[in-house]
């Protein structure tokens, strides 16, 4: 690892079910949309990144006994969400990378909850070796602790998929209440998945915290697409549906 500029810190967090029981009735079945999503900031920015956490509970008005646990967006009304995600864009140094997984598009193989998390995490991981390569660095990852994970099997598929020596510094899985970036991505996980999982009430989709994000996305070769959003399996058919239009009018913008 010589010559290395930069030292990153990348946080993994996920929403959405892992299930594959459809129903077209609105608010039953499994999720359409699975996402996994990876927050980025230097090593030496991270401390003033973790206390966003405190300050957002403040602001949201949480309880001393409440302080150390977690955050949780899906939980959260609109106002306190669009409240988050407005401290968390003052910020700014951070970079966003989300692999959004269309699950009734998804080949057998991969209609399985342990192949579809590892598999994530391989698209997720190469996206953002491809960051730590345009920018010399290397990076410490931290993935939320899953009860049915085996995170010994996983550091071994992450050896795998990317070139550990020359990219990964370390491998930790902690709880969110241990890793306060960790809340940080699950604001950003959960934001890209209601810009594209429809709601139970009526079908509606909420792209407006992801919107408010895309500063933070990662730019390669000036596209986003492929990038800091990695839709599976691609399709273009998303980006041509009238409910997703924001996604080409966000794109437009960047």
């Amino acid at each position: 690892m010589e010559n290395i500029n930069n030292i990153f810190n990348v946080y993994i967090d996920e929403a959405g079910d892992e299930g594959f029981k459809f129903d077209n009735r609105l608010g039953h079945g499994s999720s359409k949309f699975f996402v996994l999503s990876a927050v980025i900031v230097k090593k030496e920015q991270d401390l003033e990144f973790s206390r966003l956490v405190n300050n957002l509970k403040i602001m949201l008005n949480f309880q001393k006994k409440d302080m150390l646990s977690p955050l949780h967006f899906c939980k959260m009304s609109h106002d306190k969400r669009k409240a988050c995600i407005n401290k968390l864009i003052e910020f700014k140094d951070f970079t966003i990378i989300s692999v959004v997984f269309n699950k009734e598009s998804l080949i057998k193989l991969l209609r399985m909850k342990s192949v579809l998390y590892n598999y994530a995490c391989k698209i997720l991981l190469q996206q953002v070796t491809m960051f730590l390569k345009n920018n010399n660095g290397v990076a410490n990852f931290t993935f939320e602790h899953r009860r049915n994970t085996h995170y010994e099997v996983l550091k071994d598929y992450v050896q795998t998929i990317i070139n550990t020596n020359k990219y990964v510094l370390s491998i930790r899985t902690l709880p969110k209440s241990q890793a306060k970036c960790l809340q940080l991505a699950d604001i950003v996980a959960s934001s890209t998945y209601q810009a594209f999982e429809p709601n139970q009430y009526d079908g509606d989709i909420e792209p407006m915290y992801l919107e408010k994000l895309k500063n933070n996305l990662f730019i390669c070769n000036n596209k986003c697409i492929g990038y800091g959003i990695k839709l599976f399996p691609y399709s273009a058919n998303i980006l041509e549906q009238s409910k997703y239009n924001w996604l080409n009018l966000m794109l437009k913008n960047l």
